[in-house]
């Protein structure tokens, strides 16, 4: 059924769209996360909502029991959170008013914008038109960050046998770019093959990559806009 609009719009404007645990300033990039999950127990009640932004929501989403690293957001702490959190707005509002500290694109909403980006890029397979290389910047980012390894089996093997094509077929773009262009049966021609057969290989499993990742952070709150 989901979060109860009229509910859902008082606890956005307590918290002045600020995430819960990281203080940030939101904006629309704001999830309503259960504390306490439907399906250990959790209901619908606004009790039972914390706002977080995309970055921490997927810090809850993302810990992966079966490879247990680091420590687990568990309900009576995202509570605690949230209790701290309204406080503040509520008796101290002047700490809105403090400058924020800049920051960056998490690394979860960088790798969902770079699989939405190579789709695009996977699209452009023709001899006059192909040559732009694919981004591969925050699958690496994601990996020396620890967050790949958090991934659950389902989610990880797809990003990671999508980025081994891609990668394969950036080395072959590559290649083109320092060969002089020549028809068939020539070097240019040949790794214009491969990047082609490559980048063709991709187009189906850049999407199955990016929906096993979406479907894994899927906002349990999708239905709160709904609402009642």
């Amino acid at each position: 059924m989901g979060f109860k609009q009229t509910e859902v719009n008082t606890l956005l404007a307590v918290c002045h769209r600020r995430c819960c645990v990281c203080h940030r300033f939101c904006g629309i990039k704001i999830e309503l996360h259960h504390i306490r999950p439907l399906e250990a127990g959790g209901d619908d009640s606004i009790e039972n909502a914390i706002p977080l932004c995309f970055e921490c929501h997927a810090e809850v989403q993302l810990y992966n029991d079966k490879h247990p690293r680091g420590r687990k957001f568990r309900p009576e702490e995202l509570l605690e959170h949230k209790k701290q959190w309204l406080k503040i707005c509520i008796e101290s509002p002047g700490a809105l008013l403090m400058p924020q500290r800049p920051y960056d694109v998490g690394p979860v909403q960088a790798l969902i914008d770079e699989l939405v980006f190579n789709n695009e890029v996977a699209q452009i397979t023709d001899a006059d038109t192909i040559g732009t290389l694919f981004l591969v910047t925050q699958f690496e980012r994601s990996i020396s960050e620890g967050l790949f390894s958090l991934l659950p089996d389902q989610v990880r093997i797809p990003i990671s046998s999508t980025y081994a094509i891609l990668m394969r077929a950036n080395m072959s773009l590559n290649k083109m770019a320092l060969m002089p262009w020549g028809g068939s049966g020539s070097a240019w021609h040949h790794a214009y093959m491969n990047a082609k057969k490559a980048i063709e290989a991709s187009q189906p499993k850049i999407p199955e990559a990016l929906n096993s990742l979406l479907e894994h952070l899927k906002h349990e709150e999708a239905d709160a806009e709904q609402g009642h």
